[in-house]
């Protein structure tokens, strides 16, 4: 007997699968918008280098795309910034995330795709394409909540040794805020507040802990019994294991802090001003704070 094995037209299963995005990112219409514009993009290309099928994606397709050149405002075409690559792969990666959950396929074109940049003197913010990502791939395990309840607080602009300073008693879910405690060499202590991901993500973690026997005074996300030093350090890595999970594993001004960084930039676009995100991230220094952000605030017009 003779087994026929059906292939899925990429182009078809694409178009369905992408109509999940407005789900999966409800709370974020800007990246769905993004990355169905760069799926259709994909898809075409793919059709350009003959992969009308999902099982003829290849990770050359997929480097192709990303690396397509782009039109710049005087019609020139020239080579796209790291940040559009890197978003490139987020969709696509997204994309066939959903494939293998469906059955479609069981292969990741994206994985070898690589995406470098030096840093230019430090980190950098992340982009909403690349925060969109790593908030699904650390909760890849839907039965583990340590690892997104730490990428909430970073979110939240809290550094890795504050989140080993936190309790659950530190988190008021009903305001959508949490008590940063400050560090002594670091940022001050605040009040601040969770981004809509983030608190949803908070409260499964509360209620595991709660559901364990925990209380207000149990650590929310390092393991007691650990010194404060280890318990930052766990939490550090757990911010480096996602954003290699992200695909941003091979770059270097990709950090703990890009994160807190990608925080700060959004408030600064929505307030126009460098002493709301300072007063975000728990700085006394507004030149620290621009710098954080890529932003030159002195310059003149």
């Amino acid at each position: 007997m003779v087994v026929v094995v059906e292939r899925m037209v990429l182009a078809e299963v694409a178009s369905n699968v992408a109509r999940g995005l407005v789900r999966e990112f409800a709370d974020d219409g800007r990246t769905a918008g993004r990355f169905g514009r760069e799926i259709d993009r994909f898809v075409e290309r793919a059709l350009v280098e003959g992969a009308e099928f999902v099982d003829e994606v290849t990770a050359e397709v997929v480097a192709g795309f990303c690396d397509e050149a782009v039109r710049g405002r005087d019609g020139s075409w020239r080579a796209p910034a790291a940040s559009t690559r890197r978003t490139r792969r987020a969709a696509v990666r997204w994309l066939f995330r959903r494939f293998r959950q469906e059955g479609i396929c069981v292969v990741d074109p994206t994985v070898d795709v690589r995406v470098v940049e030096a840093p230019a003197g430090g980190p950098r913010p992340l982009t909403d394409a690349e925060v969109a990502e790593c908030r699904l791939m650390s909760d890849r395990t839907l039965s583990q909540t340590r690892l997104p309840a730490c990428w909430a607080l970073a979110e939240a602009t809290l550094t890795t040794g504050e989140m080993s300073r936190l309790v659950v008693a530190d988190l008021d879910l009903e305001a959508g805020t949490v008590a940063a405690p400050g560090l002594s060499r670091g940022p001050v202590t605040r009040t601040v507040p969770l981004t809509g991901w983030g608190a949803g993500t908070l409260a499964r973690r509360v209620a595991e802990l709660v559901g364990e026997g925990g209380g207000a005074s149990t650590p929310l996300v390092y393991r007691s019994g650990r010194s404060l030093n280890a318990g930052g350090a766990a939490a550090g890595q757990a911010i480096n294991r996602i954003l290699t999970y992200g695909g941003l594993g091979d770059d270097p001004s990709a950090t703990a802090k890009s994160v807190i960084a990608w925080r700060a930039l959004k408030t600064f676009e929505q307030t126009g001003r460098i002493e709301a995100a300072a007063l975000l991230i728990g700085s006394s220094s507004l030149d620290a704070t621009a710098r954080l952000i890529g932003l030159d605030w002195t310059a003149g017009p």
